[in-house]
């Protein structure tokens, strides 16, 4: 009898220690989907700002380099929108690596344009160029000669997103890079870098095809995969709740 008994309380432990397993399991998955939901949330609401203090500083206009280096140092000049007039630098270029335009694979082109009566250079991101079929083999970059007009978005701080191990050993211009280092890049061309960057607006030419956008996931989508992350968070525990009392139901 006693055996009997050992046996069927046995299994009953067994049985309660894999429902608590189950449980805590159930709770952990929940628990992280409702935080990747609210992460989602504040990504979107992040994404909200950034739009809005760059429409505020659109509504600026085009503004002159001049206007544009008295704006106060303490101002994230992000977003603002200037007319760059100056000489690129020549054979003294970047090709940024990984980037993607209308779904083939190319790089960025950088380059240092000296605006006119400025000592220091400003990194431009003058487009997007097709990358060869061979890795060993680097676009055909023709910078131009002479006084060049451009307007460009300047965006300051956080200038690479995109960051891979960066296997480029020779410091010879140009080069291939990973991501966007200012200081490395004003000891590789020994120029003086202003410490914003910009990026060229309008349509594409033979030199590159501008496609920078300031915002690249929008705060609506943000909100859209906050609202799955909480839905599958609803889902796992309505099957938890009907799997427990379908095994209730079992164990009468």
């Amino acid at each position: 009898v006693f055996g009997v008994l050992g046996v069927f309380g046995g299994g009953w432990h067994k049985q309660k220690l894999s429902s608590l397993i189950t449980l805590c399991m159930v709770v952990v998955v929940v628990l992280v989907c409702v935080r990747l939901g609210f992460w989602q949330l504040e990504r979107g609401e992040q994404k909200q700002q950034q739009l809005t203090a760059i429409a505020e500083q659109q509504n600026r206009g085009v503004v002159s380099w001049s206007q544009l280096l008295n704006l106060p140092d303490s101002w994230n000049k992000t977003g603002v929108l200037v007319e760059l007039k100056g000489r690129f630098v020549q054979s003294q270029y970047w090709l940024l690596d990984n980037q993607v335009y209308n779904g083939q694979v190319g790089y960025d082109l950088l380059a240092l344009l000296k605006p006119d009566s400025e000592e220091k250079v400003i990194l431009v991101n003058l487009g997007w160029v097709k990358a060869p079929i061979s890795r060993d083999t680097l676009p055909k970059v023709t910078l131009p000669t002479g006084v060049f007009i451009l307007k460009a978005q300047i965006k300051e701080n956080n200038l690479s997103s995109f960051t891979l191990e960066d296997k480029t050993t020779n410091n010879d211009l140009p080069t291939r890079i990973q991501s966007i280092d200012l200081n490395m890049l004003s000891t590789q061309s020994q120029q003086s870098l202003i410490n914003f960057m910009a990026y060229r607006q309008g349509t594409g030419d033979e030199i590159a095809t501008p496609h920078y956008e300031a915002v690249v996931m929008s705060p609506q989508k943000h909100n859209a995969y906050a609202v799955q992350w909480f839905l599958i968070a609803v889902a796992c525990a309505v099957v938890a709740i009907f799997a427990s009392k379908k095994r209730t139901l079992n164990e009468k």
